[in-house]
C-alpha cells in the first residue's frame, strides 16, 4: 500500500510540476522583454531612394495622310490658290490655300488653308491628289478651330502657265465648318500666285 501511495504522490508531483512549467512558459511569453519593447517602440525607418520625376511625354500629333497619285515630272501643282473674283458669302475671312505638292518644286508635299489675313491656318490632315482630282480635309485651325474640306479638280496641269494671271487653275466645292457644324459651302474657282522668296 505504501507503494501505491508513493506512486500516486509521484504522479501528482510530476503533474503539478508540468502544470507549473507550462504556466510559467505562458506567463513569460506574454510579458515583453525590454529589448523587444525598445524595438517595437522605435518607428521603422525605411530608406526610399529618390526617384527622378520626369514629365509625361506628350503624344505626338498624328501625321497627315496625304496620298499623291500622279506623275511628278509631268504635273506642277505648286502655288497659292486665291479666290478668283470676289469672296463668296461665308468666305470673306478666307486668305488662300497653300498647295505645295510633290513634283518639280517639292520632294514632299503639304496643303494648308490660311484665313484672317494669314494670321490663322489649318493644315491638311488627309488629302487625295491625282492628275485631275484634288480632295483634302484639314484639322482645326490654330486659334479658333475652323476646319475646311475641298473637293474639286485641276483645270490645268502646269500652274506656271497661269501663275499671276487672272485665270482659273482649280475649281471645286469648299466647305468651312466649326465644331462639326457647316458654316459655309460654295463652289469656287481659284487662281494661282507663285509662292517663293
Amino acid at each position: 500500500m505504501r507503494r501505491v501511495i508513493f506512486w500516486i504522490v509521484t504522479i501528482l508531483i510530476t503533474f503539478a510540476i508540468g502544470i507549473g512549467v507550462d504556466s510559467l512558459r505562458r506567463y513569460l511569453s506574454t510579458q515583453e522583454s525590454p529589448a523587444v519593447a525598445k524595438l517595437e517602440a522605435a518607428p521603422l525607418e525605411i530608406a526610399v531612394p529618390e526617384v527622378e520625376k520626369t514629365p509625361p511625354v506628350p503624344e505626338p500629333a498624328p501625321q497627315p495622310n496625304l496620298i499623291f497619285d500622279y506623275d511628278r515630272e509631268k504635273v506642277n501643282h505648286y502655288g497659292a490658290l486665291y479666290i478668283l473674283g470676289p469672296a463668296p458669302q461665308g468666305f470673306e475671312d478666307f486668305s488662300y490655300i497653300e498647295l505645295a505638292l510633290p513634283g518639280i518644286h517639292e520632294s514632299s508635299g503639304y496643303i494648308t488653308v490660311y484665313r484672317e489675313n494669314f494670321s490663322e491656318w489649318a493644315p491638311a490632315d488627309f488629302a487625295l491628289v491625282t492628275e485631275r482630282y484634288l480632295y483634302f480635309t484639314t484639322g482645326p485651325s490654330k486659334d479658333k478651330g475652323f476646319q475646311y474640306r475641298f473637293e474639286g479638280e485641276f483645270l490645268i496641269k502646269d500652274f506656271d502657265s497661269v501663275e499671276g494671271k487672272n485665270k482659273g487653275a482649280v475649281r471645286g466645292k469648299l466647305t468651312k465648318s466649326l465644331n462639326g457644324r457647316t458654316l459655309a459651302e460654295q463652289t469656287i474657282t481659284f487662281r494661282v500666285e507663285y509662292m517663293g522668296c
